[in-house]
């Protein structure tokens, strides 16, 4: 059953001619104006009102410089991406954070070599 409220912001949206379709926000789930910045509700951004750390350059950006495999709930919270880009993505950030482990983990060992250190 319809919520009351959302019925009569409909009839009053039909009758004073407002057409603008309303949309989800992506992070509570509430009806929005398309036209809204930010949801009513929660406060977050809404398209390109989004936060600087759910964009997915910077998601990358940080993944490679200062987070690692921490990213990875920016990039299942981002609304930016889909579910295969977002596990995409997950599985690229684990692999290449393996892959400089690996890397660290040998420099260090040939680095001991060097010094001399059991």
């Amino acid at each position: 059953m319809p919520d009351s409220a959302e019925e009569g912001r409909r009839l009053v949206a039909r009758l004073s001619g407002d057409a603008s379709p309303r949309v989800r926000c992506w992070s509570c789930g509430d009806a929005t104006d398309r036209d809204d910045r930010y949801c009513r509700r929660c406060g977050r951004g809404q398209g390109a009102f989004l936060a600087w750390y759910y964009r997915p350059l910077w998601i990358v950006v940080l993944a490679l410089t200062v987070l690692g495999p921490f990213v990875l709930p920016l990039v299942w919270r981002t609304p930016r991406l889909d579910r295969t880009a977002k596990w995409i993505a997950s599985l690229i950030i684990l692999g290449v954070t393996c892959y400089m482990g690996w890397e660290l983990a040998i420099g260090v060992t040939e680095l001991g070599r060097i010094l001399g250190v059991p």
